[in-house]
């Protein structure tokens, strides 16, 4: 399998000069919004560092102070680092947000390519249980907190730096990349060149019929494994490119499993039955639960979620193992959470059973969710 460190590897000897920006090259500078760089640089310092000397110090951290989401976001920062493609390319405008309060995790960095174009790259959800809550509660919201940052920090990137605009996002960075565009003025969405979802989610219905949602459509390229499930949630306008993953399952939405061949993904005509599957299962059990009823599971299920805690950043441990010695628990929890969260597993349960026979899928495939035919 050849992925974004073999494309480093291949093409980081060119620079944009010969060889001018891919579509692999956003997902190189959207991956390194993953990065903690909150020990190196100011947030919304607009003096500019270079890439290479970015990795520098990152690299010169000592271990108790380098968060990490990832071990190989730190590998590609250094390879990134030491290709002439990335290594002069500038950083500025870091921005790292987490409020419990309010459930909103954002953060962005603009990288200055060189070229007299700028990247907004957008991070995507990160490990922590406010990262996941915002991310479930698109649910049944129209936008949620980290939209509306996104939006505000894209008007003070094009404020604050000439020429043109790119910009995306892996994951929920994609989805926040994709809300700015189509939100911002006019005059701000004609310097965007494209933007870059990487299987992202998509939206609340009411948003694709929003003028400048319409408008920036044209300019969005986005992105998704095989057997996407994250990217096909939510409603979007628009197509997908499909790009092979190494991986199997949700795993694929790791973006270092994406398979690159020369300067382009390799690409698929379509994705699995297992992606059509669960994107109907979703939509069907969505349907089927009000928007009240929604707030209350997501509610109800991080209530319960939130026993993981891992450390004092409150990253959540998603292991299988952990989140059935979570739901081992509901019968501690009071009579209102239980009910939220076990009418909530149901009604997936019977969308994903009315869905299954049309992709010929047996149910031995949807594991421990057949359990809850016989807790109601």
């Amino acid at each position: 399998m050849t992925n974004v460190f073999d494309y480093l590897l291949w093409r980081g000897d060119l620079t944009l000069e010969q060889s001018p920006f891919e579509d692999v090259d956003g997902l190189i500078l959207s991956c390194l919004s993953y990065h903690y760089f909150t020990e190196v640089l100011k947030q919304y310092e607009s003096a500019p560092v270079r890439i290479e000397e970015l990795a520098k110090k990152v690299k010169a951290l000592p271990a108790e102070k380098l968060r990490v989401r990832d071990p190989q976001d730190v590998a590609l920062l250094q390879l990134v680092g030491k290709s002439r493609r990335f290594q002069n390319m500038e950083v500025c405008l870091y921005v790292d947000h987490v409020d419990a309060e309010k459930e909103a995790q954002f953060s962005a960095v603009t990288i200055l390519l060189g070229d007299g174009t700028f990247f907004v790259a957008y991070r995507g959800t990160d490990m922590t249980l406010v990262g996941w809550k915002e991310d479930f509660n698109m649910s049944f919201l129209d936008f949620v907190p980290a939209q509306i940052m996104a939006a505000i920090y894209l008007l003070y990137a094009a404020q604050n730096l000439s020429g043109a605009i790119r910009m995306g996002g892996h994951s929920k960075g994609g989805n926040l990349a994709v809300f700015a565009a189509a939100v911002c003025p006019r005059k701000t969405q004609d310097r965007i060149l494209c933007v870059y979802n990487y299987d992202g989610p998509g939206f609340q219905e009411g948003m694709l019929r929003f003028q400048g949602y319409n408008d920036i459509i044209p300019k969005v390229h986005s992105f998704v494994p095989q057997s996407a499930v994250i990217g096909m949630l939510l409603s979007h306008q628009g197509g997908y490119t499909v790009v092979r993953s190494a991986e199997k399952g949700l795993l694929q939405h790791d973006p270092y499993s994406w398979e690159i061949l020369g300067a382009d993904f390799v690409r698929l005509e379509d994705v699995s039955k297992e992606s059509k599957f669960w994107d109907k299962t979703l939509k069907s059990w969505l349907n089927s639960l009000s928007q009240q009823k929604r707030e209350k599971f997501v509610d109800a299920l991080f209530e319960l979620l939130s026993t993981n805690y891992t450390d004092e950043l409150g990253v959540l441990d998603l292991s299988p193992k952990n989140v059935y010695r979570s739901l081992q628990t509901l019968k501690d929890e009071d009579e209102e959470t239980k009910k939220a969260i076990l009418e909530g597993l149901w009604l997936l349960w019977q969308a994903a059973r009315k869905t299954a026979g049309d992709y010929g899928l047996g149910l031995q495939k949807l594991g421990d969710l057949k359990l809850l035919d016989k807790k109601r």
